[in-house]
């Protein structure tokens, strides 16, 4: 199921993509935000319907609309949260729902609160906006990475913070925040007056027992929630998102800064695409997570034969956030190095905060072969006196056969 679901290598090389041609071909890429499967059939069929149809015209409102009553309607029977469809602006990314939220619930100058090492966008969106970012680093523990909110307290209560950003699941983390944590962070946002925009697009990649919380549901502070089926299916190059606003006071105050049509408009073709994803794909959403369920366990296998690479098992997503204790001293980070000498691409871990040189984000949503191929290259690159063992590779494939490939 799990090689039937995702797609070869000849062919991920063959496609016109940015995660496979971003660098040489003899590098696999394991960085990008996407998932190297095949995308749902509810989701190809509606794409192929409109593209055969030759439904390339404007759109009409209504396919806006449905898009809104799809999201309605999923967050209702996945996460039994009543959010409503009227209160919803359709965008066509979600990094455009940043940018646009700290532009309307933050003046220039404010203070942006965000929880390091966060997906870069967060930061980007707040500095360009002319806001200034306020960082609540993660704290490491021993069974992974939480909230530290005694800095949160005290960030918070900073008369110039007015606005805080959530990514929730937290990309690269891969934390499930639970109930009791995201109600603390709600009290102390509303007890000084702070907008929540939280960001759960990855709230459809959660590995039991965990399970997502929609944080408006818990909330008592203001909230813009984000959401798209972009990740969850695999569809981000059709560009569809949306912004839920918890209350009409917060919609109004975004019109006001963004009347409509000032951001554009999505394409009908990427709100079939959407619909389709969040009415009929989650068959196929199904045997996604088996497969990033096993690809995360071949993960954790290779990282408890690496006693130099440290890392947490992710509650959600399908990332891997790795931290390289012991790097070669002619190297300035954890991607340079397995770039360089392994000539594999993970997500460079100072592009989610500046003292993440040694970490990296390894996107294990791809083929169990491929993920196999890039951990025993990563394991024959890294010395033995930076493993503290000889290197093992990963278990030999279904069919018994160690995997060898040809370095050119």
């Amino acid at each position: 199921m799990a090689e039937e679901l995702a797609l070869p290598e000849v062919e991920l090389r063959a496609r016109i993509s940015k995660k496979w041609h971003a660098y040489p071909p003899d590098v696999l890429p394991l960085w990008l935000a996407d998932m190297d499967f095949r995308p749902a059939e509810a989701v190809r069929s509606a794409v192929l319907e409109a593209a055969e149809a030759g439904q390339f015209t404007y759109p009409l409102d209504a396919e806006h609309r449905g898009v809104a009553q799809a999201f309605a309607a999923r967050m209702r029977d996945r996460f039994g949260w009543e959010a409503g469809a009227d209160r919803v602006a359709v965008l066509a990314d979600l990094v455009q729902g940043l940018t646009t939220s700290v532009m309307a619930f933050s003046e220039p100058g404010d203070g942006v609160v965000i929880f390091s090492p966060i997906y870069p966008p967060f930061m980007r969106s707040i500095e360009v906006s002319g806001r200034k970012v306020v960082d609540v680093p993660l704290a490491e523990e021993a069974d992974g990475f939480v909230i530290d909110f005694d800095l949160l307290e005290q960030q918070a209560a900073r008369p110039d913070v007015t606005l805080m950003l959530l990514c929730h699941p937290h990309n690269p983390t891969g934390r499930v925040f639970t109930d009791a944590e995201l109600r603390r962070v709600s009290g102390i946002a509303a007890e000084h007056g702070i907008v929540v925009v939280s960001d759960e697009v990855h709230a459809d990649l959660v590995y039991a027992p965990h399970r997502h919380t929609v944080f408006a549901t818990v909330s008592e502070a203001p909230t813009v929630t984000l959401q798209s089926a972009t990740k969850a299916f695999n569809i981000g190059g059709l560009r569809c998102g949306l912004m839920h606003f918890g209350s009409e006071p917060l919609h109004r105050r975004f019109l006001e800064v963004f009347p409509d049509r000032s951001l554009g408009r999505v394409s009908g073709l990427a709100a079939a695409a959407t619909v389709a994803a969040w009415s009929g794909g989650d068959a196929w959403l199904g045997d996604v997570l088996e497969t990033l369920e096993a690809n995360r366990r071949q993960v954790f296998q290779w990282v408890s034969n690496h006693p130099s690479v440290r890392a947490h098992m992710p509650e959600g997503t399908y990332f891997a956030w790795l931290h390289f204790a012991r790097l070669p001293a002619n190297v300035t980070s954890a991607q340079e190095f397995l770039l360089r000498s392994a000539h594999v691409a993970l997500h460079a871990g100072q592009e989610f905060g500046a003292p993440y040189t040694s970490w990296a984000r390894l996107n294990f949503a791809t083929s169990p072969r491929i993920l196999r191929k890039a951990l025993n290259r990563m394991t024959a690159a890294m010395p033995a006196p930076l493993i503290g063992h000889p290197a093992r590779p990963c278990p030999p494939d279904n069919n018994g056969t160690p995997l060898r490939e040809t370095r050119t």
